[in-house]
């Protein structure tokens, strides 16, 4: 009889744990979680994080999204060029030749 409620309880952790789906880390204050859901045109949408804080000087919240090919792509911050300037021209950020990152900047010519 304990060996079949042993069986028993296993089983019913085992099947909680199997169905458990664990969060990615907070990215941060002002953010709320997305439970997965299916979109009224049928595309499953995996649960992610959502900024709904305030706006961030030079940097926009790009929300999760499928790329083309359809993989999911995680929300992440991108910097925004700031405004144009007089006799400049914007570089993106890029590596360098010695492989370290540059940020964008401003190049006057």
């Amino acid at each position: 009889m304990k060996r079949a409620i042993i069986i028993i309880l296993t089983a019913f952790f085992l099947c909680l744990a199997l169905n458990a789906q664990a969060r990615p880390p907070k990215p941060g204050p002002n953010f709320v979680w997305v439970g997965p859901h299916t979109t009224p045109n049928g595309h499953f949408v995996p649960g992610h994080w959502k900024y709904i804080g305030p706006r961030v000087k030079g940097k926009v919240w790009i929300p999760g999204h499928r790329a083309a090919d359809g993989t999911w792509i995680e929300g992440h911050w991108k910097t925004v060029p700031p405004a144009k300037r007089a006799n400049a021209v914007w570089v993106k950020g890029h590596f360098g030749p010695r492989g370290r990152w540059i940020p964008g900047h401003w190049r006057y010519y």
